[in-house]
């Protein structure tokens, strides 16, 4: 997909369900259309606010705020997803923060707190 193409609508993509097993010991992979979308969002390599908080969140931790609108029937998966792929061993890490990042940035308020 180029950057001139269509953008894939995370709301509607079929996240892999997330068991409380790949929560603890996730062993996810990045899906290749989330990377190839995340790359051309400018998110792999890339230096956007979500970029920041993904890291923040991976070696700090912090509490983020959610959207007003997101639907609980794809905001969900999508954070589960969020999550067991952040923790997980398998992907290269900037595959990982890249595609976090673009799911953070269709999930939360750009603004990370810190944890009290």
């Amino acid at each position: 997909m180029s950057k001139t193409d269509k953008k894939l609508d995370l709301r509607k993509f079929k996240f892999p369900k997330v068991d409380d097993v790949n929560m603890v010991f996730s062993t996810f992979n990045t899906i290749p259309e989330l990377l190839d979308e995340a790359t051309n969002r400018g998110f792999l390599n890339g230096n956007t606010p979500y970029n920041k908080i993904f890291s923040t969140l991976f070696f700090e931790g912090g509490v983020v705020k959610f959207k007003d609108n997101i639907d609980e029937s794809w905001g969900n998966p999508m954070w589960a997803y969020y999550r067991a792929l952040a923790t997980s061993h398998e992907p290269k890490h900037e595959h990982k923060e890249a595609v976090c990042a673009m799911i953070l940035s269709e999930l939360i308020v750009p603004k990370l707190q810190k944890k009290s």
